[in-house]
Order: structure tokens, then sequence, then C-alpha cells
């Protein structure tokens, strides 16, 4: 009786934690941000407000619902934004940089902005978790 109960317990706390899992794994916090300035091979995003977990991409979505930015994503990558897409063969596409050390690697490539060198991203847009007042480049590259 005392195993039948013990297995039961057991079983019991490892269906609560799958589901604790389940909520935290998916929670992901929202990013209010701005567009401060943006060209055709040039977007600059500042993040205004951010939750914890909040992403890039949950900016970028705030900024869609805006109705200041557009962009498409493929297999969690951005392949498209303001209607200028990647080449197919990746000779010319969108690269992130942004001003958070801890998220980025001047070794990967870097980018002067408002005398500032800023870090290529070490994670992508679904990943990279925004600090408010940081800024996030994306640059239309050719290689």
């Amino acid at each position: 009786m005392k195993r039948k109960f013990l297995s039961f317990i057991t079983l019991l706390l490892a269906l609560v934690m799958s589901v604790v899992c389940l909520v935290a794994c998916d929670k992901q916090g929202k990013a209010k941000a701005e567009i401060v300035s943006k060209t055709d091979t040039v977007v600059v995003i500042k993040i205004v407000e951010e939750e914890p977990w909040s992403t890039l991409i949950s900016a970028m979505e705030y900024l869609k619902e805006e109705g200041e930015l557009t962009f498409e994503m493929t297999d969690k990558m951005i392949t498209s934004i303001e209607n200028k897409a990647n080449a197919a063969d990746f000779s010319s596409c969108w690269m992130l940089y942004t001003s958070d050390a801890e998220m980025s690697n001047t070794e990967w490539g870097t980018y002067e902005y408002d005398g500032k060198t800023l870090g290529s991203a070490i994670l992508g847009a679904e990943s990279l978790e925004v600090v408010a007042s940081e800024i996030y480049v994306w640059v239309y590259t050719t290689f």
C-alpha cells in the first residue's frame, strides 16, 4: 500500500512539474519599442519598456501592431524587413547588431551608430532578451 501511494505521489509531482514547465517555458514578456530611424537598409529600434523574458521579436511585433514596422520570419529567421527580403543565396541579408554588450560579440562584426560601436547579436530576434534603453539595429548587408 505504501509503495502504491509513493508511486502515485511521484507521478502526481511529475505531472505538476510538467505543467509548471510548460507554462513557464511558453511565457514571453512583451516589449514596447520605438523606431529611432529607418531607411531601406537600416532599421534602428530602441526598447522603451520591457517585461521579464521580453525578446526582440516581441518588440518587433509591438511595432508591427502599431503600424510602424513590417517584417517576415521563416524558421525563426528574419527573412524580410520593410519588404526588403534576404537574397535566396544569402549573399545579402538582414544582420542584427546591438548596444547591449552582454548580448553582442564584436569579433563577429560591428556596426557604427550614433558614435558607438555596436556588436553583432549573439542570438536571433526570437531568443534575444531585450533591455530597456538599449538599441537594436537591423542592417541589410551584402557579402
